[in-house]
């Protein structure tokens, strides 16, 4: 089983041999692996470089002294020294390989384990990752391990190759490109995480080459561990980190400030209280009758009913007992006594409530919810499915629906109006954008950050009118309104 002060995921022999062989054939002199724990890269590299010299630093001595059979292994921290000035090689300077797989583990879990295997806070500079190491209550250990080294050696000719999480990946490219660190080339594969250390994250193989070349703030991303070519490229454009580079420059005319605001659905951490079945009127999930003032009611879709399409028939209803998150809701005790008597008989549930949003806020107070809340129609996309589907949803029975959290929106007054947007997020231009920009192996890979960044106002005005006002009466008719709405997206700012 890991260590878990550590972090601790041994990398498999033969996980450890199949990465080493996707290395640029080179002869390397010297082969450094921290926090190299028994030692199987450097294992690998006794056997496919045996005359380089290989030095291993790791804090836990048992390890250390497994691991000293294939190399110099130095017991310490990987944060006490700096791994470019301290090691003290005794070999000639030339290709340098820094090899490995840092510890899967954030300084807060660190912090709860009581442990002091991590590194030392201090006021640097604003870089995602040193700023979550200088401030910030939680970041990634390897995140830092990858910084310290590329800063440190970067002055030097190395390739740096090592396991992390695809997500600390991609926070390092950013991070060398605002920074100017010299990258010249990077790749990044995909690693069966659940396979190897039986993980749940998407974990790669990320190598970078520090030298004096160009620098090339872009990583080649191959579909899998063993493939010859990559699919696509990730990187840095304009500051900005992109998912397809290449896809990017076919489209980011529309990366803009979208004209109209995106919101999320609504936050209440309480479905079994606040999320209502239909089944001849409202009821809980065990099937108890509610009898609360309609007025409190609303149609409820889910992220995934918006993905797939369940928005014909209404199956759930959702209480929205405040207009907004700072609306008193001790009124409701006179103004809706029926709701009030349901909530303080399911105070339990509410009050127990964990996060800290809902502390020092109105009792029974819900997040998310606003005027675009009760507007008529709405533009309605999941945050967390991989294919984006954009929806357009109107009221049922004169009430306006409403969603859960994991899914975002766009409010309309106008029907026509919202029939245009949708005919412009569901068009190629801003498809081809979400591609570009959306990493799909997220957790939420569609966010309120993307989509307000799709300038509708601009693939408006690229776009054929004749082809744009198809698509926006497929689901609303009125040809003249249509027009209007459409000519006023391409007049927005």
């Amino acid at each position: 089983m890991p260590n878990n002060e550590f972090g601790d995921f041994q990398t498999p022999i033969e996980l450890a041999r199949a990465l080493v062989n996707t290395l640029p054939r080179r002869q390397w002199t010297r082969v450094l692996e921290p926090t190299c724990g028994v030692g199987n890269f450097l294992s690998v590299l006794a056997k496919s470089h045996p005359d380089a010299e290989r030095v291993g630093i790791e804090v836990q001595p048992e390890y250390a002294a497994a691991a000293s059979v294939f190399g110099r292994v130095i017991t310490a921290s990987i944060f006490d020294f700096d791994l470019a000035r301290d090691i003290a090689w005794t070999s000639e300077p030339g290709p340098t390989l820094v090899i490995g797989n840092p510890p899967w583990v954030t300084n807060s879990q660190l912090s709860v384990l009581g442990s002091s295997n991590r590194p030392a806070r201090a006021n640097t500079d604003n870089a995602r990752g040193i700023d979550a190491i200088t401030g910030s209550s939680n970041f990634d250990i390897a995140e830092f391990i990858w910084i310290k080294l590329l800063a440190e050696f970067a002055d030097h000719p190395v390739t740096v190759a090592m396991i992390c999480k695809t997500q600390v990946a991609r926070n390092i490219l950013l991070h060398c490109a605002r920074h100017g660190l010299p990258i010249t080339g990077s790749s990044v594969r995909p690693i069966d995480a659940k396979k190897w250390f039986d993980a749940g994250v998407d974990a790669c193989w990320f190598v970078v080459e520090l030298g004096t070349g160009p620098t090339d703030h872009t990583a080649q991303m191959y579909p899998n561990m063993d493939s010859l070519r990559p699919s696509t490229r990730i990187g840095v454009v304009d500051g900005q980190l992109v998912a397809d580079v290449d896809a990017y420059e076919r489209s980011k005319q529309f990366d803009g400030i979208s004209p109209l605001m995106w919101r999320q659905g609504i936050k209440h951490d309480a479905s079994a209280v606040m999320e209502l079945a239909e089944n001849d009127g409202p009821r809980t999930k065990l099937g108890t009758s509610v009898d609360i003032e309609a007025d409190y009611l609303f149609p409820l879709f889910k992220c995934t009913d918006v993905y797939r399409d369940r928005l014909k028939v209404v199956s759930r209803w959702m209480i929205v007992p405040q207009s907004h998150t700072g609306d008193d809701t001790a009124q409701l005790a006179d103004s809706a006594p029926k709701l009030w008597k349901y909530l303080t008989d399911n105070a339990g549930a509410l009050d127990g409530r964990k996060s800290s949003i809902y502390r020092s806020r109105a009792r029974f107070c819900i997040f998310g919810v606003g005027p675009y809340t009760f507007a008529p129609y709405k533009i309605a996309v999941s945050g967390f499915h991989k294919v984006p589907q954009f929806r357009m949803v109107g009221p049922y029975d004169g009430r306006p629906a409403v969603f859960d959290d994991a899914t975002y929106l766009l409010p309309f007054e106008d029907p026509a109006e919202c029939a245009v947007a949708h005919a412009l997020l569901t068009g190629r231009e801003a498809t081809d954008l979400i591609a570009a920009l959306a990493f799909w192996d997220s957790k939420r890979p569609v966010t309120k950050k993307l989509l307000q960044r799709i300038d509708l106002s601009a693939i408006a005005r690229a776009t054929d009118r004749r082809a744009l006002r198809d698509r926006a009466r497929a689901v609303h008719q009125d040809s003249s309104s249509i027009d209007q709405a459409i000519y006023n997206f391409t007049i927005r700012s």
